[in-house]
């Protein structure tokens, strides 16, 4: 297991880099954004984030990547989402870092202000309890789009989630998992879908690998998915290839 040590050293020697998952709307086939996802290169190891975010989380190398991350989208994209219209990056935030009110000085910083309204706060449902950490999300009159991550799986019941101040609800990969057969749809997957369309979400389905797994998300209205049926996550020359093609 790596040590808190070993994160922050591995920042200080630049091994960590983002990779970009697209998101391909269901009614068109078109890519329209992609999730920002950091990786960690040490050595001859590529670390995946399960390895490491959980050591991070709830101490300042938790701001640390998170700042940093804002920082590498600005560097990776920040003149892809200023010249392409419809489009979104999704970043993951996590629920420590929410009301410090750093986020906004981190958009600054990095020259995203003005893109502000194509990027995307992805947080998990316990990090929706804090109402000011939620308010902090409004940089200077703006709103920026939030995602409630790992939906379903969370402690949140349905009364919680009614009144989360959301835009997008990513439906977790375990659920799309369980869908194997278009003519039997798990009654869960129903109803969280219905659920999220009742409060008025746009939806993601996440981890889609299969084309029956398509066929049953569209016929239940989600408007959009990622996963390797579509593509892997890419890095940032990659991503930007594949967005052209798909557009």
């Amino acid at each position: 297991m790596k040590t808190l040590e070993q994160i922050k050293a591995g920042f200080n020697n630049s091994e960590f880099f983002m990779e970009y998952m697209p998101t391909i709307s269901l009614d068109d086939n078109l890519c329209v954004g992609a999730e920002a996802l950091i990786r960690w290169q040490h050595g001859d190891e590529v670390i995946s984030p399960d390895k490491f975010i959980p050591i991070a989380e709830n101490t300042p190398v938790s701001g640390l990547m998170t700042y940093w991350a804002i920082e590498q989208v600005a560097n990776d994209l920040g003149d892809w989402l200023r010249s392409n219209e419809d489009v979104h990056i999704g970043i993951n935030i996590p629920p420590d870092v929410l009301g410090r009110g750093a986020l906004e000085y981190a958009a600054t910083k990095a020259g995203l202000m003005d893109v502000l309204d194509k990027l995307m706060l992805e947080i998990t449902e316990r990090g929706f309890a804090d109402k000011q950490a939620l308010d902090s999300l409004k940089f200077r009159g703006k709103t920026i789009m939030v995602a409630i991550d790992d939906y379903g799986t969370g402690d949140a019941n349905m009364m919680q989630l009614s009144q989360m101040d959301a835009d997008i609800i990513k439906l977790d990969k375990y659920f799309i998992d369980q869908i194997i057969d278009e003519n039997t749809i798990p009654k869960i997957v129903k109803g969280l879908v219905a659920f999220a369309k009742a409060m008025d979400y746009e939806i993601i389905a996440e981890g889609v690998e299969f084309d029956t797994q398509v066929k049953v998300l569209k016929s239940l209205g989600v408007q959009m998915a990622q996963g390797w049926f579509y593509s892997k996550s890419l890095i940032t020359e990659d991503f930007i290839k594949f967005h052209e093609r798909n557009s």
